[in-house]
């Protein structure tokens, strides 16, 4: 019995089977939400250049300078827009000093340690800003 008569369960007929070099997904596998989220991260922190209110051009990370826009169309009577930009100044303030916190204090461990170990640091000190 040749091959072409094989035909049944797992031996589809020879007309129908897949091409040489064709791909039974040619799509590919759908992309997952954690790589979605990595492209828009990627996307978001490519920077972009704005134009500053005095007429200078200045770079900023795409995500910066999308609050940038939103903040301007805000001031300028745009009322959802101001909502919005308030909404995220107020979600991410804390955050943001919650950072600046934890980064005074990772400095003044430093220079705890630096001082325990006999680095003269004086008051007026750079480091100590």
């Amino acid at each position: 019995m040749n091959d072409d008569k094989k035909i049944g369960y797992a031996h589809p007929p020879r007309s129908t089977r897949w091409q040489k070099g064709q791909s039974g997904n040619p799509k590919g596998r759908p992309k997952t939400k954690s790589e979605i989220m990595m492209d828009a991260a990627r996307i978001l922190t490519q920077t972009v250049d704005a134009r500053a209110p005095d007429g200078r051009t200045i770079r900023l990370e795409a995500i910066e300078a999308a609050y940038l826009a939103l903040c301007r169309k805000g001031l300028k009577g745009h009322k959802p827009s101001l909502l919005e930009a308030i909404r995220i100044m107020m979600d991410v303030g804390p955050a943001v000093q919650a950072k600046k916190e934890e980064q005074k204090n990772k400095r003044q461990e430093i220079l705890e340690r630096l001082e325990r170990m006999g680095v003269p640091i004086s008051e007026d000190s750079k480091l100590r800003k």
